[in-house]
């Protein structure tokens, strides 16, 4: 393991993310190879650029590599056969992630980790694996989008990098994102174009998306408003995952949405919005129907899901046992004389955070249940997800003979905005959400469900009214909402996939290697999902 240590500070700070990342300066990651079919257009754009660089770098030792937004290898341009075999032996292939999290410090995951162009000589690597390169590595920001696009990268067997390969590579840069601005403007007219088929008829509401760009009709414009495009953005990468989807837009009319990709443009699309005969105002938690039958009622589901409302709107006239309150007041609750109260007011008992009690109170809520007749009061308890309760919890749910779970909000990503515009209206119903804002909100993970999102659309509220507009703004949000993650651009599959690990990290108090060893696979590949999925932490 080597002693050095960094002399430069984006260095130093590279090295501390690769450590965070649980890397060893001498472990040699597994390769983990990618699918790069989404870096089309990067590469289509950067191979006559790199064909000539090519040229000028003939039996120099160098070599150029190419990667994606995700730090995913599409290219490699190797000038000399010794380059070339160190480069094959540490397992640059196209499609290996060279993120800073997979490899630790390099001039390909760096810069994508600080977004400006850096050099890294051959003993600032991290790795030991990589010290015998020097290299110099710059970002390709999409001139349209402004987003990372990839990053290009000059490399040598050397211990220090070539003063002439910046200049060089940031030549090539210009070049890459000069195509880029053109194939963009070829692909607005595209977009435009196929809009303009759909568009004439008037019996039909018809939007369009692309890149920085969105188009509607007359009925599209009535239906829409600013924050829809996020969702509808959404739908655009699950295209063909599922049948015509059925979407709450802001206004909280529902329709049915028949979404057709522009051919040739990447993450653009025509949508044909059908409002559902029955389509009515979006409501921010399923309430079921208050029954006149006695029974017990489970209602799950983590905090902030809205539970607790469910549960008071479920029991109409009752009396609240809150179990969580009375730990906190130091008043023990007396489930006996509760349950006697209720049978005389002919009301309901509503138990919350049932699974605070103890077993023994739990034992005799369960057995109230279960012996119930027809003089037995109704019951409705709360409590938390029953994958995750103890033996004692998932008995009594089990007891109840009607039960209704909450999904918790990062399950309900196509509601987000239709929830936010509920809550902002709380404050005032002529707010509305700019479609930055409502891709934002889209994106987030939502740990405190229902809670968290109407924390942040009152704080959202508040900051718009404070500048006497009606229109949300990204800068509106606080600011640990405002970057639009991965997650929000991740189709059908993506998403199930993404659940599957963060539910095994939860299970696995976030410890990377029981959650790999869960998920039978190696801790590099569960590193590299976990950087191309956008999980947090």
């Amino acid at each position: 393991m080597s002693k050095s240590q960094p002399g430069r500070t984006v260095i130093e700070a590279s090295w501390r993310r690769s450590q965070m990342s649980g890397l060893a300066p001498d472990d040699r990651p597994d390769v983990a190879v990618t699918d790069t079919g989404a870096a089309d257009p990067l590469l289509d754009a950067a191979r006559p650029v790199l064909q000539r660089a090519a040229d000028e770098l003939t039996d120099t030792g160098t070599a150029l590599l190419l990667v994606d937004h995700e730090c995913q290898l599409v290219s490699r341009v190797a000038s000399g056969v010794a380059i070339e075999r160190t480069l094959l032996g540490l397992g640059a292939t196209t499609g290996a992630v060279f993120a800073e999290d997979v490899v630790g410090t390099t001039a390909l995951g760096t810069p994508a980790e600080i977004r400006s162009g850096v050099t890294v000589n051959g003993t600032e690597h991290y790795l030991e694996q990589f010290k015998k390169l020097s290299c110099f590595g710059r970002p390709i920001v999409h001139p349209a989008t402004r987003r990372l696009a990839g990053i290009i990268c000059l490399t040598e067997i050397s211990p220090t990098s070539n003063p002439l390969s910046a200049p060089f590579v940031n030549r090539l840069v210009a070049g890459i994102e000069d195509r880029l601005l053109d194939r963009s403007r070829a692909e607005h007219r595209a977009v435009i174009e196929a809009f303009s088929r759909a568009a004439p008829r008037r019996d039909a509401a018809v939007a369009a998306i692309g890149d920085d760009l969105q188009l509607t009709n007359s009925l599209a414009a009535a239906l829409l408003s600013p924050a829809d495009f996020g969702t509808l953005g959404m739908l655009v990468s699950e295209h063909g995952t599922r049948a015509d989807p059925v979407l709450t837009l802001s206004s909280g009319v529902t329709v049915r949405v028949v979404v057709e990709r522009v051919p040739g443009v990447g993450r653009a699309a025509i949508f044909r919005l059908h409002p559902t005969p029955s389509a009515t105002p979006f409501r921010a938690v399923p309430i079921p129907t208050p029954r006149s039958s006695p029974a017990a009622t489970a209602i799950t589901g983590e905090p902030g899901t809205g539970r607790s409302r469910a549960a008071r709107a479920q029991a109409g006239p009752h009396v609240l046992a809150d179990v969580s309150d009375g730990m906190l007041t130091g008043n023990r609750l007396d489930l006996v004389a509760l349950l006697a109260r209720v049978r005389e007011e002919s009301a309901t008992l509503v138990v919350d955070d049932a699974d605070m009690l103890d077993d023994s109170s739990v034992h005799l809520l369960r057995k109230a249940i279960t012996n119930s007749s027809p003089d037995t009061p109704p019951l409705v308890v709360v409590t938390g997800p029953v994958s995750t309760a103890r033996p004692a919890i998932k008995a009594l749910v089990a007891a109840c003979p009607r039960r209704t779970d909450l999904p918790p909000l990062r399950q309900r990503s196509g509601d987000i905005v239709a929830l936010a515009h509920d809550f902002l209206a709380q404050t005032d119903p002529r707010l509305e959400l700019s479609a930055a804002a409502a891709d934002a909100l889209a994106s987030a993970e939502w740990p405190g469900n229902l809670a968290e999102l109407a924390v942040v659309a009152h704080a959202a509220a508040a900051a718009t009214t404070a500048r006497a507009s009606r229109l949300v703004d990204l800068d509106d949000l606080p600011p640990q909402y405002r970057a639009v993650t991965r997650a929000a651009r991740l189709g059908g599959l993506e998403q199930a996939e993404r659940q599957a690990i963060i539910d095994a990290l939860e299970a696995s108090d976030n410890n990377k290697v029981r959650a790999a060893k869960a998920l039978g696979v190696s801790r590099t590949t569960l590193y590299t999902r976990i950087r191309a999925l956008g999980i947090r932490g």
